[in-house]
Formats: C-alpha cells, sequence, structure tokens
C-alpha cells in the first residue's frame, strides 16, 4: 500500500512562511572569527540526501546587528535558492546563533499541517527536482524566486502518514551512507593485500 495516495495537496506557500536568509554586506561579512558570536550555514554544508555534514559550523561576528527572527531555529527548512542542486535540510541543531544567508530560502512550515522533515523530504523528491529545472533562471548563476517554492504543490497526508515517509527516509539514507563506508573500507583493504602481496614478493627485478 503506498504511503501517499489520493488526497489533499496544496501548495508549499500556503502551509509555510518563506522568506529568504539573511543578507550580510561587505567583502569580509563572512570572514572566519574563531571568538565570532554567530554561525553560519553555508550551501556545501547540506548534502544532495539533505544532511548536514558538519555540526561545527562556520564561526563569524556580523557587522550589523542580527534580528532574533533571522536566526535559524529547530524545524525551519532551508532550500537554497541558487545552483542546480534541488536540496533541503530539516534543521534540528540545539544551537541558537545560527544565520542562512541570503543563497537560502527558509521556510517556517505551519506543524499543524505539514512536518519539517517531510516537507524537506519532499522539496528534494523527484517532482520538485522537475518543478525547480523548469524554473532556474540565469546563465552564470542559476536562481529561483520565491514564488517559484510557494508554488510548488505538496501532497498531505496526515501528520502520522507523513512521520512515517520522513523515518522511512532517514533509514534509506542511514543505509546509503552505510553501503558507501563499507565500499570504502573494502577498497583500502584491497589496496593493501596487493601493497602486501607487492612487497612481501620473493621475486623483484634487478
Amino acid at each position: 500500500m503506498p504511503l501517499i495516495g489520493p488526497g489533499l495537496s496544496v501548495p508549499v506557500g500556503s502551509v509555510t512562511e518563506i522568506r529568504t536568509g539573511i543578507t550580510l554586506r561587505g567583502r569580509d561579512a563572512t570572514r572566519p572569527d574563531l571568538r565570532g558570536s554567530c554561525r553560519l550555514i553555508r550551501i556545501g554544508d547540506i548534502s544532495n540526501d539533505g544532511l548536514l555534514l558538519t555540526n561545527d559550523l562556520m564561526p563569524f561576528e556580523p557587522r550589523e546587528a542580527v534580528k532574533d527572527d533571522q536566526f535559524v531555529k529547530p524545524g525551519d527548512v532551508l532550500f537554497p535558492n541558487r545552483g542546480t542542486r534541488t536540496t533541503a535540510l530539516a534543521f534540528d541543531l540545539p544551537e541558537p546563533r545560527v544565520l542562512a544567508g541570503a543563497q537560502f530560502f527558509v521556510l517556517k512550515p505551519n506543524r499543524n499541517k505539514v512536518l519539517p522533515a517531510y516537507l524537506a523530504w519532499f522539496l528534494r523528491s523527484e517532482p520538485a527536482v522537475q518543478h525547480f529545472q523548469t524554473r532556474r533562471k540565469g546563465s552564470h548563476v542559476q536562481t529561483i524566486q520565491r514564488h517559484d517554492i510557494a508554488e510548488l504543490i505538496v501532497p498531505l497526508p496526515s501528520l502520522a502518514i507523513q512521520a512515517k515517509i520522513a523515518a522511512a527516509e532517514s533509514l534509506v539514507v542511514q543505509e546509503k551512507l552505510l553501503s558507501e563506508r563499507i565500499s570504502q573500507l573494502k577498497a583500502v583493504y584491497r589496496q593493501r593485500c596487493l601493497l602486501s602481496a607487492a612487497s612481501h614478493s620473493r621475486y623483484s627485478v634487478t
């Protein structure tokens, strides 16, 4: 039985608040600063599978005052608005002073209607990829606009079904990561075996 069947589908903009990440002005606005009071999420910090690749986000000190509602909160969904990758992260770190730059849209889901992890999953899904492929503009750096994400139609099963879908996706990603790790370890083991065989050979070139 499919987890998503015929039912309610709505535009993303009807169940989320969408804003652009903070604009950090000045050439040195995002210069790393170990004593900085804030942390910055960059597009490269998010994998294609929607994972945060590091918990050690870049520290920096903004040159301008930052309002409390500009910080990323647990449950916010981050979606890159430039480049060709279609990925999304359901933010869940407890760090209180994390900022996402203007290269992100920050979505605040209405949790009575859509779960953050489910929304992030759907934003990475094939229907979303196809939707954004037809909307991206720009020759040097491709971008999408706020209305492009707001108009994406998302199916809304019950919250219980959404939670099951998000959990299933998490298991799929974990299985993928484990498979990749096993493949890497096998490659290292094979290389060591070959090197050992080469170094212990009774024949040598004279």
